[in-house]
């Protein structure tokens, strides 16, 4: 990133980053250079400033994880599921006393609805603000202050946002209050989802029993700008022996970054532009994306990477198709119908990112290990 900062003016405020600092020119320019002085820090540091007595209290980024870090969430989820399913009012205590803001500034369904439900299965008190339009922004307040000002009527936070970096702005702004409180990435820009990688992964280390050194991974579509493909190539560079295929016309094609920092944790990364068909025998996870409208895709789906119903026999035994959702017309819609198939996975996977919420928001304010232990005593 630059170091000058180049701000665009829009209805006489201005915007950096995609982020609104406010009318005044002078105070804005004076933020957002203290917010540049923290995103310019080294990566480690950033990742301790998302630490808190020793436990991540800021989830922003796949590669803020470790392998510790998503056993916890999964061994969670796995038991909330469970217990939510014979004693859903033992769960409903843990978090009474607790509330959250779902801040989403970008169109959200499955996000925002399974992020609501797995706080409402924690008994938490929650509010939305889904249209900024409706907030203090049309008086000239900048986000800065927003934020802020969130923090004194919430517990945590739950943002979506169009911008790159609204993850780390949100977390820096938190730094700086008297009250610092959760910050929780529901998707920032093209950049990253890390909560749609944590069930991303769940979905995956339940399909294959927890056995995922070696995987071979097919990633389909929008490769360059699809957040979720991002985070899930992360996080599963932290098994040894991976292979990652991005299969994708080579404007679309993984971004540099990625592939830098999957590559250099020991993932074998191969960038294809041939047809799915040719490669859907190696894959045992493939993973289908569509083209990311709203960061400036646009088009039709190339029929060469559209997944027929054929391929589910060309797969290998026990491979899975996911797909991290909304789909339009880059899988067979005859794939829909059929019941239970055991390779396609997108469907479970929708309903196991509700119970991987549950058990990050349980991990984020400290209740996990009691979901766990109750578990525990209840398979006794």
């Amino acid at each position: 990133m630059k170091n000058s900062i180049e701000f665009s003016e829009k209805e006489g405020g201005f915007y950096w980053g995609n982020i609104y600092w406010g009318k005044n020119k002078k105070v804005a320019e004076f933020d957002a250079k203290k917010f540049k002085e923290f995103i310019n820090q080294s990566p480690e540091e950033i990742k301790q400033a998302c630490y808190k007595e020793g436990r991540l209290n800021h989830i922003i980024r796949a590669e803020h994880f470790d392998l510790s870090f998503l056993e916890t969430i999964c061994e969670t989820a796995r038991a909330a599921r469970k217990v939510a399913k014979l004693e859903d009012k033992s769960i409903k205590k843990l978090l009474s006393s607790k509330s959250v803001l779902n801040f989403f500034a970008q169109p959200s369904q499955r996000t925002f609805l399974s992020f609501s439900l797995a706080e409402a299965h924690l008994g938490m008190r929650r509010e939305e603000v889904r249209d900024i339009r409706t907030s203090s922004f049309s008086k000239g307040e900048s986000e800065k202050d927003s934020l802020r000002t969130i923090s004194s009527y919430f517990d945590a936070l739950v943002c979506r946002n169009p911008s790159d970096i609204y993850d780390l702005f949100a977390v820096w702004v938190m730094k700086n209050s008297d009250r610092e409180i959760p910050v929780i990435n529901a998707g920032s820009g093209k950049r990253e989802h890390p909560t749609q990688g944590i069930l991303d992964y769940y979905t995956v280390r339940e399909s294959f029993k927890g056995e995922l050194e070696g995987r071979t991974f097919v990633y389909v579509g929008d490769c360059a700008r699809g957040r979720t493909v991002h985070s899930l190539a992360k996080i599963m560079a932290l098994h040894k022996g991976t292979e990652a295929y991005f299969i994708a016309p080579e404007e679309l094609q993984i971004d540099e970054e990625t592939e830098k920092y999957i590559v250099e944790r020991g993932t074998k990364v191969f960038k294809e532009t041939k047809p799915l068909k040719e490669l859907i025998n190696l894959a045992d996870v493939v993973y289908m994306t569509r083209i990311q409208d709203e960061h400036g895709g646009e088009g039709e789906y190339n029929q060469d990477y559209v997944f027929s119903l054929e391929m589910l026999e060309l797969m290998k035994e026990g491979s899975i198709l996911m797909h991290p959702m909304p789909k339009r017309d880059e899988i067979d819609p005859r794939i829909d119908y059929l019941k239970k198939h055991p390779k396609v996975m997108y469907w479970r996977q929708q309903r196991n990112g509700m119970w991987a919420r549950v058990a990050l928001l349980a991990y984020v304010f400290g209740v996990d290990e009691q979901i766990r232990k109750h578990y525990q005593r209840m398979k006794v």
